[in-house]
């Protein structure tokens, strides 16, 4: 500190001032910047764990619609009578329609297996029909009591009459699959 003293008013005055700067730099530098990053670095992992907050509780909702509408056809399909034919309930409804001459075709389809649900699709040609016979038709079939689903409709006019269409479509049944333990 002897030195110091020594030092003329003015050269204090900058020396002080050049260890003051000196101090402010360093603990700008070692103190306050780090704080200040990782403040922002807090605040950008804040912001991410918001967004996937609101993801998560969209997901949820979503999640809980999803279940409801499983569970909504779980109920249906214990509801559902057992052993139900699906070639005889397409026939009743063909005969209900007035078209049951215009069925070309019913083949059972090898559907993929499932350890919830079994599915038994036929498949169905018609030739010769009205867009209104096969409109009242699919309506009658998705009526039904059972869980049945209309798939691969293909809707394409004769040759013959611009008016009568030839049809091919996939009906499948739904039924769960009984629990072996």
């Amino acid at each position: 500190m002897n030195y110091f003293h020594m030092l003329q008013r003015r050269e204090q005055i900058l020396v002080v001032g050049a260890g003051a700067l000196v101090l402010v730099v360093v603990l700008f530098t070692f103190v306050i910047d780090p704080i200040l990053a990782r403040a922002a670095n807090l605040d950008r992992r804040l912001a991410a764990a918001s967004r996937q907050l609101m993801e998560l509780q969209t997901l949820r909702g979503d999640y809980r619609h999803q279940k409801q509408i499983i569970d909504r056809i779980d109920a249906q399909l214990r509801r559902q009578r057992k052993n139900f034919a699906i070639f005889s309930h397409l026939e009743q409804v063909a005969g209900q329609t007035g078209i049951q001459d215009k069925i070309q075709s019913m083949n059972t389809v090898a559907s993929p297996p499932n350890t919830v649900y079994q599915e038994d699709s036929v498949e169905v040609r018609m030739e010769g029909v009205t867009l209104t016979q096969l409109t009242q038709y699919l309506h009658q079939v998705a009526r039904s009591p059972q869980v049945l689903r209309i798939k691969r409709l293909q809707v394409k006019p004769t040759r013959e009459n611009r008016q009568l269409l030839s049809v091919r479509f996939r009906v499948s049944v739904f039924s769960l699959v009984e629990s072996t333990g």
